[in-house]
């Protein structure tokens, strides 16, 4: 378990439960080499935005792009671990508590089960499976 990576749903607006507010909190039990862990994360979905401009370049309006960007933080603990997490769309950092070791996570949520992929640039990535609370 030391490549041990887990990550939150809010990977992508995909991932957000069909009614997704622009912040909320959502809970996974994970599959963590056979021991089940808690991953409870809260989440911010921030809406792009752009501004318009008059023919002498003066700002007349700010507008919305269509794009946004996820924020997120939270925890993972097992009986074995305790980690801490912030990330952005579909990655995070994961703080080990215990060493303070830092490593990525690639997140990946489809319907209510959430991969979590550790370490996804080497070495050795490392799958984990979550389902929804």
């Amino acid at each position: 378990m030391k490549h041990l990576t887990l990550a939150l749903a809010a990977t992508c607006l995909a991932g957000l439960p069909a009614t997704a507010q622009s912040q909320g909190t959502l809970s996974y039990t994970c599959n963590l080499d056979g021991v089940a862990g808690q991953l409870v994360a809260q989440y911010e979905v921030v809406g792009g935005s752009g501004i318009t401009q008059g023919p002498t370049g003066d700002i007349t309006g700010v507008i919305g792009t269509g794009d946004s960007t996820i924020y997120y933080q939270g925890q993972l603990t097992s009986p074995m671990a305790s980690y801490t997490f912030t990330g952005e769309n579909q990655f995070a950092d994961f703080t080990d508590m215990a060493s303070y070791a830092q490593f990525r996570v690639q997140m990946i949520a489809e319907g209510n089960q959430l991969t979590l992929i550790a370490n996804p640039f080497g070495p050795g990535p490392t799958q984990y499976l979550c389902q929804a609370n």
